[in-house]
């Protein structure tokens, strides 16, 4: 009996962590309230990515730069943006600070390497090999940590 009294405890704790914070709820309303598409700002409570196109109308509609911003950051979506993108962007009134954070995501948020084991030899691939490295696992090679990319 006892496992179902620490299920009864645990559950309303794990709905709890699971809710919107209130920085995202005052976030949320503000963008509700600027008249912002209604698809936008779905996707928003979803925690769906946002387009360049998406960005764009949130900046039309005079949403905070902040908000932006800690959304962008708590999606952690990669923006990989040309000039011509940045330049949309600018005609579309879209912040300096909102832009610049955009163009740091790839630095910011780019994938860590994964080794996938500790082998020996000279030979590509996972698996257990003898003789001196550099080996090869999941994007970089391998001697004193990833330091050689492929």
């Amino acid at each position: 009996m006892k496992p179902f009294r620490l299920l009864f405890l645990l559950v309303p704790l794990l709905l709890a962590a699971c809710g919107l914070s209130d920085q995202e709820k005052a976030d949320y309303a503000a963008v509700q309230r600027s008249g912002v598409n209604s698809a936008i700002y779905d996707k928003m409570v979803h925690g769906d990515s946002l387009s360049l196109y998406d960005i764009e109308a949130l900046a039309k509609a005079r949403v905070n730069d902040g908000i932006i911003i800690r959304y962008l950051r708590n999606t952690q979506t990669i923006y990989t943006l040309n000039a011509t993108d940045v330049q949309n962007l600018v005609n579309a009134g879209v912040s300096k600070s909102v832009i610049d954070y955009m163009m740091q995501t790839p630095r910011l948020y780019q994938p860590v390497p994964v080794v996938v084991g500790v082998g020996y030899g000279p030979y590509w691939g996972p698996g257990p090999y003898w003789g001196p490295g550099p080996y090869y696992y999941g994007g970089c090679y391998y001697r004193n940590g990833c330091q050689y990319w492929h």
